[in-house]
């Protein structure tokens, strides 16, 4: 499934927070049948997060020049001070 789709359920999510509990379950007087509900979502939209979040890539350095890791290193002693 696509990222768009996984973003759509996570905002049907969302708002299932607020319809279900104060709507479906505002007769019920145990605050437990809200906080199951929350929490049973709330790990939903972590596995939808990570769906969403699955195809992203970290890109590589647009600085394609080469970098002088040799002339830093020899700058630097083993006590962490520069040579002279």
């Amino acid at each position: 499934m696509s990222a768009r789709r996984w973003i759509w359920g996570v905002w049907i999510l969302v708002l299932s927070c607020y319809v279900v509990p104060y709507g479906l379950l505002g007769q019920v007087q145990a605050w437990y049948g809200s906080f199951l509900f929350w929490c049973v979502v709330g790990v939903l939209v972590i596995v939808a997060n990570v769906m969403i979040t699955r195809s992203f890539r970290d890109e590589a350095p647009r600085d394609t020049a080469p970098r002088d890791t040799a002339s830093r290193a020899d700058e630097l002693s083993a006590g962490g001070e520069k040579r002279p």
